[in-house]
């Protein structure tokens, strides 16, 4: 693991977490954790046990840049930061940064780990195995690595890995399977069908590769990255940020599944051993959060009669519930959300048609 890279990304604006997360507040830098660490901490924290600090870097978009570098402090070094200029998602995202990480020094066949700054992880050392296990598969094979976890319940939230046989990897401390299919978030009745085949896991946005490996696939599926990833090698390598602007923003918004993984003419998965969840809603952010009267959250106080598995976001404040179950109840200093949390996964319509209306969310 001493030639490990490591990218953490930072730049999303986790709007199903609305109103607490948004493009200037993002869910990554919130204090959620119950030690007072923001998900990002913790999973800097992660990375220290995988490589040396240098060799750790936060993907960030320009516009969360500031608060990301204050948010890190030391747990990244001093050029520990890669911004994109304009956030592109995470295609365009990992183009940029292995370009970026070709110029401070990885070579072709370093193994590189992308990993979300906003996974909820509980178990450490079960997690670096885990990722021990990946680095080994993508060394030895001609392949990218993805990690899923072994569904627990037919979760619709979640993308899904589509499984074939099983693979061998020498040394290999979690079960290594190709992966046949990237599907969608799927209805409750597909769901249920796929956990009950036992060929899918869940997509846990994990990805390992060899750099060279993974610039030569995108090179192949991607012409429009494979131009932009030379031009953007010079602007870096001048520090023309105009000149990378410009190039950036010419480029499709794609995620990196749809860019690179579903297309990959090989991708495996490693098993995570580890509890996991994308925090990705209130009601997974509920795992994370400490209990409070009626409930979970953050709040000065809070008082409870006859009320139960509520979720609350109230930083400074007092909080009362009555009466009331399996509520979101969240506020800011400039919103308020009352949902229920059973549709917390459609948070994030409520948040675009508020922005729509009136601004920004």
């Amino acid at each position: 693991m001493s030639k490990t890279w490591i990218l953490v990304l930072a730049g999303g604006g986790g709007t199903r977490f609305w109103p607490a997360s948004t493009r200037q507040t993002p869910k990554h830098l919130l204090p959620l954790l119950p030690d007072g660490r923001t998900l990002l901490q913790a999973t800097l924290d992660r990375a220290a046990a995988l490589t040396d600090r240098e060799r750790i870097f936060v993907v960030t978009s320009a516009d969360q840049a500031d608060a990301v570098r204050e948010n890190a402090g030391d747990r990244v070094g001093e050029q520990g930061l890669i911004v994109e200029p304009v956030p592109r998602n995470t295609g365009p995202a990992i183009a940029l940064a292995l370009v970026a990480l070709s110029l401070r020094g990885a070579g072709a066949h370093d193994p590189v780990i992308v990993l979300p700054a906003d996974a909820g992880i509980d178990d450490d050392e079960a997690f670096r195995a885990c990722l021990r296990t990946a680095c080994a598969a993508a060394v030895a094979h001609k392949s990218i690595v993805t990690v899923g976890v072994p569904p627990t319940r037919p979760a619709t939230g979640y993308g899904y890995l589509g499984l074939g046989a099983e693979e061998e990897v020498e040394g290999a401390e979690a079960t290594v399977r190709a992966v046949l299919q990237f599907r969608e978030k799927p209805d409750h009745r597909t769901a249920k069908e796929w956990v009950a085949s036992g060929n899918f896991w869940w997509n846990a946005g994990i990805f390992v590769f060899r750099l060279g490996y993974l610039w030569y696939v995108m090179g192949e599926l991607r012409e429009d990255l494979d131009l932009a990833m030379a031009t953007m090698g010079a602007c870096l390598q001048q520090d023309d940020r105009a000149a990378l602007a410009a190039e950036y923003s010419r480029l499709e918004s794609i995620s990196i599944d749809y860019a690179v993984m579903e297309k990959a003419p090989s991708v495996l998965g490693v098993g995570a051993t580890f509890g996991w969840s994308d925090l990705g809603s209130w009601d997974a952010i509920a795992e994370v959060l400490g209990a409070l009267p009626g409930g979970v959250g953050v709040a000065a106080s809070a008082a409870a009669d006859d009320a139960d598995g509520n979720v609350v976001w109230a930083p400074g404040r007092k909080v009362g519930l009555l009466g009331v179950s399996g509520l979101i109840v969240a506020v800011t200093d400039d919103a308020v959300l009352v949902a229920d949390r059973e549709r917390a996964q459609e948070v994030k319509g409520i948040a675009a048609a508020l922005a729509n209306s009136s601004g920004d969310a």
